[in-house]
């Protein structure tokens, strides 16, 4: 089973390697999606607790990451780069992490498995 669990921040940053705009100080409404692959506990029948998967990020990525300067963070925040951040962040603390998906627009998201 995979659970998975939708949060947002807000966040500015600019890319000093982008050849275009994104150069520029700039801001992204983000959505952050972390999904944990878990077996279903027979006695609950649940996989993992929701409460318990927003807990861990709301403490370990979300005070990090919303209303901050990302380059204070990360020298170069790419969306790739902030989605490998987030689950450097969460994989001790959530077993089966499975992926980390960061829409940075509407249109444009990032999916990071550990690769």
């Amino acid at each position: 089973m995979i659970v998975t669990c939708r949060f947002q921040f807000e966040a500015g940053h600019r890319l000093p390697e982008h050849p275009g705009a994104c150069r520029r100080p700039h801001g992204h409404g983000y959505k952050l999606h972390v999904s944990v692959r878990a077996a279903v506990e027979p006695r609950t029948g649940l996989a993992i607790d929701f409460h318990d998967l927003e807990r861990v990020v709301r403490e370990r990525v979300l005070p990090e990451l919303d209303h901050r300067d990302l380059n204070e963070i990360l020298e170069n925040p790419t969306a790739e780069n902030i989605a490998a951040w987030v689950w450097g962040r969460l994989r001790e603390s959530l077993p089966g992490l499975h992926e980390v998906r960061l829409e940075e627009t509407e249109d444009c998201s990032i999916t990071y498995r550990g690769e």
